[in-house]
């Protein structure tokens, strides 16, 4: 087996697709009875169980993506009418922007706490940022977060319900950002991934900025709120930065000997790992020419004043600049 296969497992990308559904009745059935909502509380005892904890289902997944594709599609074909205008929604996107704001933050806190207990209480130290090593993996409650991240993105699936609504403009980084996220984070559950702690502290506090100015600004669409402008930079050195945080993941986790030609894996979780790497370098790819194209190829002169524009999972507020989505 070649070391590009054994890096880029595609066996184990194959096996994130829902092909085990021989039929459409099988593939729409979900068992909600077997879901045990008390995993929606935090816990110090949390454990990931696909079927049991909710929403963790894979057609119920696939089902969520296909449903907010058609839902996406079908209201943006509906207002396409050249007389209908869009809906203002001012206070719907501003309670939305503030829940998303206000999870945002509980999140961050939360992972936070719940790495620094790990780091300074137990024999992972520092590490349990990065690595949860196969021979000694470490659960709990950290996890929950991850899976509160998880849960979250389903219900940002609304930011681009209000985006279509409001008429405002559409991106495809937008769209497969909010359509595979879901699946991405989905990965790092069943066998809880430690580097997702990374992933979920960068995104979460990105987001409680984020989600705050777009509350500010739905409320009142002509305030100015000075720091708006390092919204998309912080973005993008956040995609960055996965990438340059990746590197002590790799360090603790793969050997590779040489006679036997077989790349070995100390940590929990490579196919997750990978996935989301390839994803995040993806967006990175999206999100840069999204940037060049509005801060430094003179788009936002063509196109009016898109300083302190993002590639977002909100809501666009502001009536006063244009927000590409």
């Amino acid at each position: 087996m070649d070391i590009i296969s054994q890096l880029f497992p595609l066996e184990y990308y194959k096996s994130l697709l829902p092909l085990e559904y021989n039929s459409f009745e099988s593939f729409v059935k979900v068992d909600f009875s077997k879901w045990d909502w008390s995993q929606l509380i935090p816990s110090e005892n949390f454990k990931y169980e696909e079927g049991v904890t909710p929403f963790s289902n894979k057609n119920f997944i696939f089902m969520a993506i296909i449903s907010y594709l058609l839902t996406v599609y079908t209201i943006k074909a509906a207002m396409s009418n050249s007389k209908l205008k869009g809906f203002s929604l001012g206070y719907v996107s501003a309670i939305h922007n503030l829940i998303l704001c206000g999870w945002s933050l509980v999140m961050v806190l939360g992972v936070a706490y719940d790495a620094y207990l790990i780091a300074t209480t137990t024999s992972h130290g520092i590490n349990c940022i990065f690595c949860s090593p196969k021979s000694n993996p470490f659960s709990g409650r950290i996890f929950y977060w991850h899976y509160l991240y998880f849960i979250s993105k389903f219900y940002e699936f609304l930011d681009t319900i209000i985006i279509v609504l409001k008429k405002k403009p559409l991106i495809f980084l937008h769209i497969w950002h909010h359509s595979i996220v879901v699946l991405i984070v989905w990965t790092w559950l069943p066998e809880g991934i430690a580097y997702g702690n990374v992933g979920l502290f960068a995104n979460t506090l990105v987001h409680v900025f984020m989600y705050y100015y777009y509350f500010r600004t739905s409320l009142n669409p002509s305030i100015r709120i000075w720091w708006k402008s390092y919204l998309t930079s912080g973005q993008l050195f956040q995609f960055t930065m996965s990438f340059i945080l990746a590197i002590p993941f790799l360090v603790q986790d793969i050997s590779y000997d040489k006679e036997t030609g077989i790349v070995g894996h100390s940590c929990v979780g490579w196919g997750g790992f990978s996935f989301t790497m390839m994803n995040n370098l993806f967006f990175l790819i999206l999100f840069m020419n999204f940037y060049i194209k509005t801060y430094l190829t003179g788009g936002a002169n063509k196109k009016g004043n898109t300083r302190g524009n993002t590639i977002r999972s909100s809501s666009s507020p502001s009536t006063s600049n244009k927000k590409v989505q």
